[in-house]
């Protein structure tokens, strides 16, 4: 307990210190957009674990289709796993314009209702021969425990992979699959890791800012009792210039996910990605550097960890 409070009492003025060195390096910066850097890792068995090492997201167009799974997250491959595992799942449908975030509520969207489906059921509604329900979007995140421990064999075969391209730590827990309908949005937010998302099936279009933009993004403060990362509207790109200024500084890095694309997010890179069809993808995360818990963007992390371990059980 006391050692994350004493992170907490480091970070908190390291990030007001961020804060003004953020304005003060953008402040003649106008609207700048630069689109994301595709490359080919090809046969330099180094290649991964040197790009990781790099501090700008990449989209790497060959990593995918070097693993080698025994079961494809793919339509087809999940198909065969839900012939195997005979398990139902809570599947929630939202308004069609609604963006989907961890706390969803926050940020507007409407629910339209709840079912219970099994696997083939949900991917017939995702990807064609199901009765998908006209003006509603919906989503589903397996984490490695869901249906019987299927998706962590998936992703443990990742991980023994990925660790041994990299030499880095895989977070097999805190990894999944992500199965959702055109127009799903994970709103603007960084994450304390390294993570490569891997697009097996359609298209995202993908929006960056680094963080040197923290400020200009208008990141909320991690002491707020709420789970909104960015005060910016859930597609940042409707963000009025008038009520956000400051966001003309940041520079903009853009690109689409296709399928057999991966990207790689550097540690505090702030990112908002939307489906632009059903698709299925794979946020894989890394175990997080001794060095990224005293980056000030780790702050939120902190607080929000410090208040699930030490204050809500109290309540």
């Amino acid at each position: 307990m006391f050692g994350l409070a004493g992170l907490i009492a480091f970070l908190t003025p390291a990030r007001a210190v961020d804060r003004v060195i953020s304005r003060i390096r953008t402040a003649g910066h106008r609207d700048r957009s630069r689109q994301l850097r595709r490359m080919v890792l090809g046969d330099d068995p180094d290649a991964l674990a040197h790009l990781m090492r790099g501090s700008e997201p990449v989209i790497v167009t060959d990593l995918y289709e070097r693993l080698t799974l025994a079961t494809p997250p793919d339509p087809t491959g999940l198909r065969e796993l839900g012939a195997r595992v005979d398990t139902g799942f809570s599947v929630t449908r939202y308004e069609e314009h609604s963006p989907y975030f961890l706390y969803v509520g926050d940020y507007g969207a409407v629910k339209r209702h709840t079912d219970r489906l099994d696997l083939a059921a949900f991917l017939d509604d995702m990807f064609g021969g199901g009765d998908h329900e006209r003006g509603t979007c919906t989503y589903k995140l397996f984490s490695a425990r869901d249906l019987d421990g299927a998706i962590g064999g998936i992703i443990g075969e990742m991980a023994e992979q990925l660790e041994a391209m990299t030499g880095r730590r895989a977070d097999v827990n805190a990894s999944g699959i992500w199965v959702g309908s055109t127009g799903v949005t994970t709103p603007l937010h960084h994450d304390a890791w390294t993570g490569l998302l891997f697009q097996t099936t359609g298209s995202k279009r993908v929006t960056m800012y680094g963080p040197v933009d923290r400020d200009n993004v208008y990141l909320t403060s991690p002491f707020e009792p709420t789970g909104r990362w960015s005060a910016l509207p859930p597609r940042s790109r409707e963000a009025d210039p008038a009520e956000f200024p400051r966001l003309s500084r940041a520079t903009r890095f853009e690109g689409v996910l296709e399928a057999g694309d991966t990207l790689f997010i550097p540690p505090f890179w702030s990112h908002e990605v939307e489906a632009l069809e059903p698709n299925i993808s794979i946020p894989f995360r890394f175990a997080t550097r001794t060095r990224d818990f005293f980056n000030p963007g780790f702050l939120r992390p902190a607080v929000e960890i410090f208040h699930g371990k030490y204050v809500a059980p109290a309540a």
